[in-house]
């Protein structure tokens, strides 16, 4: 059974979050994420590979016919809290580093929803719908330590209006 720390990740409260924390939440999330998709697919986790990490890909799935391609997993707890999922436009305001939203180059990203679902997105489509939105869109700052990081809250219903395919979870599937 999957154990997920209660983190608090709305952007509209003054809150620093810390890496470490969120990496291990992280962490859990991958696994979870790794099992849902080894019963179909060959999940690589190339996520400590610098040259997958510059390109925002954490794993390489095998499809039976031997084809791959190349997955950003995101673990988003305060969407369900929320109804929104975050589109980071900035990672690190600091350094200057845009956000996975733009930067990511993965053929799929695929949401984590602890104890609610699982969205697989084409990155092209929610960028789509972030470009569609993004004049209604408030862009919100969370604080990290010594950077703010920015990002577009997106209402799971217009989310899921452009996911690839989504998942229920149910408590006993955690």
């Amino acid at each position: 059974m999957m154990a997920f720390n209660s983190i608090s990740l709305t952007s509209m409260q003054t809150k620093q979050y810390d890496f470490e924390t969120q990496r291990k939440v992280g962490q859990e999330g991958e696994a979870l994420l790794d099992q849902w998709l080894s019963p179909s697919y060959k999940v690589l986790d190339v996520s400590d590979n610098l040259k997958y990490q510059q390109s925002g890909i954490d794993r390489i799935v095998t499809r039976s016919d031997g084809s791959s391609i190349t997955v950003e997993y995101k673990l988003d707890i305060a969407a369900r809290r929320t109804g929104n999922l975050f589109f980071e436009t900035v990672s690190n305001d600091k350094a200057k580093i845009p956000g996975w939203g733009w930067s990511s180059q993965a053929d799929y990203w695929i949401f984590l929803i602890p104890q609610q679902e699982i969205l697989v997105f084409n990155p092209g489509k929610l960028r789509a719908l972030v470009w569609a939105l993004q004049k209604k869109l408030i862009e919100y700052r969370v604080a990290i330590k010594c950077y703010n990081t920015f990002c577009y809250p997106i209402h799971l219903i217009q989310a899921r209006e452009v996911a690839f395919q989504t998942k229920t979870l149910y408590l006993e599937e955690l």
